[in-house]
């Protein structure tokens, strides 16, 4: 089946990322790791390194043993049971979720995010994703939640910037998204725009608004291995209404590329566009 290669390979990094992920929060190194899942370190250190992939009972073991989160440990399930039964790794709403998106975020150099409506939520406050953002009907404490998550999400993303193999990311703002902070208290506008401009500031990150007219109308979050050991294969993120997919195909990955290509030849920074916005904006949004 065609694509089979590339989206086993995907999925087997992304599992590897994550076998590393958890056992770095819990404060494993290679022999401690061996001995609580009672396997030999030549084993530990194969799945390290991603030359053999745990079984879903060792990953279930790993996960529990560690108190990962259900979802978290049913996605990575998920992923499991489907590393070797289909071309392209699909999920349905009941999977529907960002840890493949996390964990790209912990470990590629390259990442390119777009999106044409509202602000990406590692550059989201508190105000603005309580007060902007749907949430759950009826369900207000399971959006207290989720900006937790998203909270934690982002302050691991830009803690990256502080080493010296810093990623290197593009993060597109719509100037939609940057109007309707108008709808935030004035101190609310201003801790989130200080955020877009603190982000735009880290070495190697940069928050740039596309200018109209873009082909860009649709989100998506692309990374780029950059050709690095040890890291993935390039991939892109696309959630819809009824599902998520990663892309890995290369002629599907090259049209990405061209939406990247556009957004980047007609975008201003977010300062530069700050400081011209009203007129920037009215061109966008018209009466």
């Amino acid at each position: 089946m065609t694509g089979t290669v590339p989206y086993r390979k995907f999925a087997e990094s992304y599992l590897t990322a994550e076998v590393n992920s958890i056992s770095e929060d819990a404060g494993w190194n290679r022999s401690q790791f061996a001995t609580v899942t009672g396997k030999s370190v030549n084993t530990i250190k194969a799945w390290l390194e991603g030359t053999r992939i745990p079984d879903k009972g060792n990953l279930s073991f790993i996960c529990d043993q560690t108190g990962v989160e259900e979802v978290r440990r049913d996605f990575i399930l998920h992923v499991r049971d489907n590393l070797h039964s289909s071309a392209e790794l699909v999920s349905d709403l009941n999977k529907r979720n960002l840890y493949i998106v996390e964990s790209g975020e912990r470990t590629y150099p390259v990442i390119i995010k777009w999106e044409p409506l509202l602000l990406t939520g590692l550059l989201q406050t508190e105000a603005y994703h309580m007060r902007l953002l749907a949430g759950p009907l009826g369900n207000p404490a399971e959006k207290v939640r989720t900006w937790k998550r998203k909270e934690r999400r982002g302050r691991s993303f830009f803690a990256r910037f502080k080493d010296k193999t810093h990623p290197e990311a593009e993060l597109y703002v719509s100037a939609r998204a940057i109007g309707d902070l108008d709808l935030l208290t004035a101190a609310e506008r201003d801790q989130q725009i200080e955020r877009l401009l603190w982000a735009n500031s880290l070495p190697g990150c940069k928050v740039c608004v596309p200018q109209p007219p873009h082909l860009g109308n649709f989100a998506f979050d692309a990374f780029k291995s950059d050709g690095r050991p040890g890291v993935g294969p390039n991939f892109v993120y696309v959630e819809q209404l009824d599902q998520t997919r990663h892309v890995v195909d290369e002629d599907k990955l090259a049209l990405y590329d061209q939406a990247h290509a556009l957004l980047r030849s007609n975008a201003l920074e977010i300062g530069r566009f700050l400081d011209g916005g009203v007129h920037q904006l009215a061109e966008e949004q018209p009466e």
